[in-house]
């Protein structure tokens, strides 16, 4: 079932299930296996995969703060770090590409777009490449994605 609001109990599993949820409806898999569970995991995967795959994990937690004196609502940032690993730098950049313009452009609107699950304030802290050495070693790159989200 897809997560329709983050809710404040369960903030960081939701967002990471929001967070692969929405990348498997909206990015294609070059792989063509045509199932997107086959594609876009919330761990590295214990058994033996095809390439490319997308993992989503939480970077943690920080700023956290309340809003105000005698209020229990706090809010905090809320990061993201979502890895594409490919078997050349053309399927790596087109991949990576494609989950920035996602999460870039859709901030805001009707559907399941971020702002609508509680997540503000769209950041990419960060992109770096992770390449294992030779012609032969697995292309990656790593994107922190970084949220405001207020826990009532």
């Amino acid at each position: 079932m897809a997560v329709q609001e983050i809710v404040g109990s369960v903030f960081l599993s939701d967002g990471i299930l929001f967070v692969r949820d929405s990348l498997r409806a909206n990015i294609g898999d070059p792989g063509s296996r045509g199932d997107p569970a086959q594609f876009i995991f919330t761990s590295y995967p214990k058994v033996s995969v095809k390439y490319p795959i997308i993992t989503v994990k939480d970077s943690g937690i920080s700023n956290i703060r309340r809003l105000g004196m005698g209020c229990e609502q706090t809010a905090m940032d809320m990061a993201f770090e979502v890895r594409v690993w490919a078997r050349n730098v053309k399927e790596r950049d087109i991949l990576t590409q494609e989950v920035f313009y996602h999460f870039q452009s859709n901030q805001f609107g009707s559907g399941s777009e971020t702002a609508n699950v509680g997540l503000h304030d769209f950041n990419m802290s960060s992109m770096v490449n992770v390449d294992d050495p030779g012609e032969q070693g697995l292309k990656s790159k790593v994107m922190e994605y970084n949220y405001l989200y207020i826990n009532q």
